[in-house]
Formats: structure tokens, sequence, C-alpha cells
């Protein structure tokens, strides 16, 4: 299914008759990334460190630490929204089927899971710690992702209206968060990547270190395996799977990417997005409902 999506974008490509589709991902998610299936146990929160920094998502005691596309998928088109539109206040429109095509799947094609995953994501606290701190310095952030929300979809009937659209408005500093630190993403490329948890976190992983790269990096890719939380996975295995999704992005976008003899190479590449991005604007921010 992936490579026929590639290849339709393709053959849209060179006839013009496809549009760029400009989304945006913050860059915690785009450096961190997400778990990629269920944790065992419904644990209270998840960890992930890189050289630098450590995050640690934590769950509403009524649900579960994100997980999987769907929450990729809800969290890149929350942080979109809060680009573009320059808000805090997240529309979810008034059917279900509706919330489905903004998030980019097809009726008939998400199911609860698509909501339970948005409800999971909206519900946890986000913190960033440094690894190591100075002498007796204890530094961190951390943030609600929504101080409230407002949603009613029937599942069963995800054709039908509510009298309101639904809403979610984003915490204040979590919402400032996304609009300074969010880096652009091709949706046609997203979406084809939009069951594939790893094609998601690799193709953001690219998007993100090419737009400061300045000089050709590469390491060990057991590295970047363990960047995008593969880590536990045979390595011959995960080096064939992201060899296949590079194949995959490259037949649409020209990234100076390659694996070879255990190492990853990475050189500046045309940007992921063409379209020239609009100046900032200031971020208008509602309290509450």
């Amino acid at each position: 299914m992936q490579k026929k999506n590639f290849l339709d974008l393709i053959v849209q490509k060179r006839f013009d008759e496809i549009k760029e589709d400009l989304g945006f991902s913050s860059n915690i998610f785009m450096v961190f990334g997400l778990p990629t299936r269920k944790l065992a146990g419904n644990p209270a929160y998840w960890k992930k460190k890189t050289s630098l920094c450590e995050l640690t998502i934590t769950r509403h005691d009524k649900y579960e630490v994100p997980y999987g596309c769907y929450a990729r998928m809800n969290q890149i088109y929350i942080d979109t929204e809060v680009k573009t539109k320059n808000t805090n206040v997240i529309n979810v429109g008034r059917s279900f089927n509706e919330y489905v095509k903004k998030v980019g799947y097809k009726e008939g094609w998400a199911n609860k899971a698509l909501l339970r995953q948005l409800i999971n994501y909206i519900t946890c606290v986000i913190r960033i710690e440094p690894i190591s701190s100075e002498n007796d310095r204890i530094m961190g952030i951390q943030s609600l992702v929504a101080n409230a929300w407002d949603i009613f979809f029937d599942i069963k009937s995800p054709e039908q209206l509510t009298f309101e659209k639904g809403k979610i408005i984003l915490n204040e500093d979590y919402a400032r968060y996304i609009h300074k630190h969010s880096v652009p993403l091709d949706m046609n490329i997203v979406r084809c990547f939009k069951r594939n948890p790893l094609g998601l976190d690799f193709y953001r992983f690219l998007a993100y270190r090419n737009n400061e790269l300045n000089k050709t990096i590469f390491f060990p890719d057991h590295l970047l395996f363990t960047q995008l939380g593969t880590e536990e996975e045979n390595v011959r295995k995960t080096r064939m799977k992201l060899k296949g999704i590079l194949k995959l992005i490259q037949t649409y976008w020209p990234v100076k990417a390659k694996f070879e003899d255990d190492y990853f190479e990475f050189a500046p590449s045309p940007p992921t997005v063409q379209k020239k991005v609009a100046s900032k604007k200031t971020l208008e921010i509602t309290q509450t409902m």
C-alpha cells in the first residue's frame, strides 16, 4: 500500500496534478517520537532519552500513554493547526467522519482507536529534562497538553452531527512551544506513512535534521535505531526496514541519505517542503471554553 501511494504521488507530481500540502510537527516528537505500540501493563509514564535530554510522558489516570500511528497523526494535526492558524483552540469538527478527514484518513478506515489516541494525547503531561545538570542545579520543563476539551463523537454513527463543533483548548505554554519550535512537513509524504509509525518517525527525523544541516554527517546506524526506538529489534531486520522506507521517500523527495557499512550518511538536501513558510504571526491565546 505504501509503495502504491508513493507511485501515485510521483505520477501526480509529474503531471502537476498534486499540490504541496504543508504540515508541521513540534521538534519534541521529531527527536523523541512516541511508543509504536501499546505499553504492556499500562504504566503511568513512558521515558525516552537522547544524549542530551530525557522526555517523560505521564498519562491521565483514566487513559494510556499515546502510541502508534493514530497518536502521531493526531499530534501532527494539532501542531499544524497551531502553527497555521495561530491559535491554541483546535477545531475537531461536528462529526467523527469530519475529524477523520481532517487528520488524513478516509471514512471507514479509522475507528474508535483514533479517538482514543486523541484523548490519550491531549490528557497527558509532557516533561523534558537535561540528562545532566551542572553542580546541584536541577532543570526541566513540563506542561499539560490541553487545559480543556469538549468532544462528542458517535463512533457507531460517524456522520451524526453535533450541535456545536468539538474543540480542544491547548495549554498556553505548550501551544507557544509548538508555535515556536515546529518544523514543516510535506503532508503528502506523511499520509503515505499514516499506518507505519516507523516510517512517520524516520521521515520526521530526516525533515528535522535536514532543516539546518550544512555539512555531511555520518554515524553508526545503531544510533539511528536507538533514536527511532527500534534498538530492541533485530539489527539486520531494522536496517532492511529503514532502507526500504528511505528508498520510498527518495522516489518523491531527493533526500541525500544512505545506509552503508553499518553507518548512516546524511548530506544537506533540498528542503522537504518547497513552499515558502509564512513569517511568524502572533499566537492568539484562548483561556477557557
